[in-house]
């Protein structure tokens, strides 16, 4: 009887890390493979892969910044330890094949992969490669990249354009399940806000402070704040707040109209393939490299999102930014069409297949 092939994933630190996993790890249970995952011990990844029931080894992490901080000494000794808890796992688990989506735990184990042979296929999500992918593309047989403009940054034999991998129920949300667990009626144009799986405080205070002084009346407003982030003072017949929820997240952001949304790769895919419109703002420069500018940016001059910087946002902006996008909505969704979303998945099981050892 022939072994069973194995294919450990790893990458987490935000959901946005962990969500194009999804539809790949649903791939490799329907050809039968076994599936583990490597995850920081508490990341919101390790709650998520767990419910599904698939074995989570936690390893320590250490984060790796671009800028001088005391904590950079301790957490080099944690990137360390965790080369050689990931090394020791390659060593008992045996896999196949090693999959990474980044983050800040991603990088060990694509090191630990790699001192014993196994080969890795890393994705990089956004139009910039993040530290992680840099750091981690030597040690790699391949990289996918959701962005055709990122395949510069890599040798021509190592990258592959593939796009972002979105989960199935994407394009299977109901609206009618949305507008259930929300309570609207839909009748009234639906505003959905959220800043990610660690919510977005920017975007909590602008939605609420619009709430409050009546400009968002005429919106029923979803605010999707992010955990510990509830405002209990928020007591409005249009407005209702989750810190966070599970597959209900994608039934909610059918039933929206326009979306307030951060610029992460993740969030954007999903809008896009879900054929929703929005209205992005992106993480300042001043908090990030820059990445969702460039995202953001990206998919405005194709037509099918728009966006205002923190530094640049007055409500009049934001509102008219919100207003044009609704009343363009034909040209908008004609221009969506262009995109192939449902075709990334197979793109990168193929890259997969063709790096994993037998």
């Amino acid at each position: 009887m022939a072994k069973q092939k194995h294919i450990v994933f790893t990458g987490g630190g935000t959901l946005g890390h962990v969500m194009p996993n999804l539809p790949l790890i649903k791939q490799y249970q329907k050809k039968g493979w076994k599936v583990s995952y490597i995850g920081s011990k508490t990341g919101e990844e390790r709650a998520k892969i767990e419910s599904l029931g698939i074995p989570y080894y936690p390893i320590r992490t250490g984060k790796l910044r671009r800028y001088f901080d005391w904590q950079n000494f301790l957490d080099i000794f944690n990137v360390i330890l965790a080369i050689f808890q990931s090394f020791f796992l390659m060593l008992r688990l045996r896999p196949n094949v090693l999959f990474s989506k980044g983050g800040y735990v991603a990088l060990p184990p694509v090191v630990g992969a790699w001192l014993m042979r196994v080969p890795t296929v890393i994705h990089e999500s956004d139009m910039t490669p993040g530290l992680t992918t840099k750091l981690s593309k030597r040690f790699a047989k391949k990289v996918c990249v959701s962005f055709k403009n990122a395949t510069k940054f890599f040798p021509k034999e190592l990258v592959h354009w593939t796009g972002l991998p979105v989960r199935e129920l994407v394009f299977e949300a109901s609206r009618s399940r949305g507008l259930e667990v929300s309570g609207f009626s839909g009748q009234r144009p639906i505003l959905l806000t959220f800043g990610g799986s660690l919510g977005a405080g920017f975007l909590n205070t602008l939605v609420r402070e619009n709430v409050q002084n009546g400009n968002l009346a005429s919106y029923d407003v979803i605010n999707i704040c992010g955990h510990g982030k509830l405002a209990p003072n928020m007591k409005f017949d249009n407005y209702v707040q989750f810190e966070s929820l599970s597959d209900d997240f994608l039934h909610i952001m059918k039933s929206a109209d326009v979306v307030l949304t951060r610029g992460g790769a993740t969030s954007l895919f999903e809008l896009l393939a879900m054929k929703k419109l929005h209205v992005v703002v992106p993480l300042s420069k001043n908090a990030s490299r820059g990445d969702q500018i460039d995202n953001a940016r990206y998919f405005a001059s194709l037509g099918v999102s728009s966006f205002i910087e923190e530094e640049e946002y007055t409500w009049e902006k934001m509102n008219g930014m919100i207003q044009q996008t609704l009343a363009n909505k034909e040209t908008i969704l004609k221009e969506i069409e262009h995109l192939e979303f449902a075709l990334a998945t197979q793109k990168v099981l193929d890259v997969i297949e063709s790096v994993h050892k037998a």
